[in-house]
């Protein structure tokens, strides 16, 4: 079985990132990049050929949105271009009459594809995309798993153990109303606590990555950690392993709701998402999940009215 994957968006900062991590570890037999940007794209192209020609046998092209056809995973990374924000949620308007048409072009070329959007603001976009696909929500995912990347990071420093040996996951949305898993945190396979301190000081500090990189005025996003999230969703999907990722996904009677995208742990396969992994929430925990599907909710209401109105 050969495996097609294309990026849109693959010209900036995140797309390209994540085509070369694709690209170099071998997870494609064909890897379609799109770009408004031709010539930027087409330098992309030249250099990831020369990169992988040792490696792997690899097609590796740009294309238009007719190339996408027969795509197993579609990769959503175009959006606006760069501005100062303070919240992921102030690129809405900016990225929907963006991402609208590309939502057309998948149902049209590639609906059977799982898609990953990593556009911000990921979970109202996510949501975006199902409105206009009408696909099976099950094979749209919005990429969140930097929050979590964080989470460990942050809680490794905290109890003085490698980041490798942690694993922790953060729900809820892809924003201000994150939500720390304390009690999902475990070092080398067993469950860690944190004391009330510790979790005063990861959850003041984690919120402040956006700010830190807004302040550089780079115009940079995450692209090596997005690249390295992507590959790893990337590898789950088309090796069909199971494995559990934090995504953003439609509810569809979870938490007894339905068309919202939240970021929840899932089992991630060819199909895409499986189902959720089974979470033994603490109190505080589920009231703060609840407040983010809650606002998340709000949001796509506000996502429906624009698409309305569009």
């Amino acid at each position: 079985m050969t495996t097609k994957i294309s990026i849109v968006g693959a010209a900036g900062t995140l797309g390209s990132c994540a085509a070369y991590a694709i690209a170099t570890q071998g997870l494609a037999d064909e890897l379609v990049l799109l770009d408004v940007n031709e010539n930027l794209l087409k330098c992309h192209v030249m250099d990831l050929e020369t990169a992988v020609s040792g490696l792997y046998k690899m097609q590796i092209r740009t294309g238009t949105p007719r190339d996408m056809e027969g795509s197993d995973v579609v990769i959503v990374t175009a959006g606006a271009p760069w501005r100062f924000i303070t919240s992921r949620m102030e690129l809405l308007r900016d990225s929907l009459p963006i991402i609208r048409p590309i939502a057309e072009d998948i149902a049209r070329y590639c609906p059977r594809a799982v898609v990953i959007t990593a556009t911000n603001p990921v979970d109202p976009l996510n949501y975006v995309i199902y409105r206009v696909t009408g696909m099976d929500r099950k094979r749209l995912l919005g990429y969140t798993l930097n929050d979590s990347f964080r989470f460990r990071m942050m809680a490794a420093r905290w109890l003085g153990v490698a980041a490798t040996d942690v694993e922790g996951w953060v729900a809820g949305e892809h924003g201000p109303h994150q939500v720390m898993l304390f009690s999902t945190l475990k070092v080398k396979g067993a469950p860690r606590e944190i004391n009330v301190e510790g979790r005063q000081r990861i959850t003041e500090e984690i919120p402040k990555a956006l700010h830190a990189y807004e302040s550089l005025r780079t115009g940079r996003t995450t692209g090596w950690t997005s690249s390295v999230g992507l590959a790893a969703m990337v590898y789950a999907i088309v090796n069909d392993t199971g494995a559990v990722y934090p995504c953003s996904i439609i509810l569809g009677g979870e938490f007894g709701v339905r068309d919202v995208s939240v970021s929840l742990p899932i089992f991630l396969g060819r199909e895409g998402g499986r189902g959720l992994c089974p979470l033994e929430l603490e109190p505080g925990e589920e009231q703060a999940l609840e407040a983010a599907i809650s606002y998340l909710w709000k949001t796509a209401r506000s996502v429906d009215e624009l698409l309305e109105e569009s």
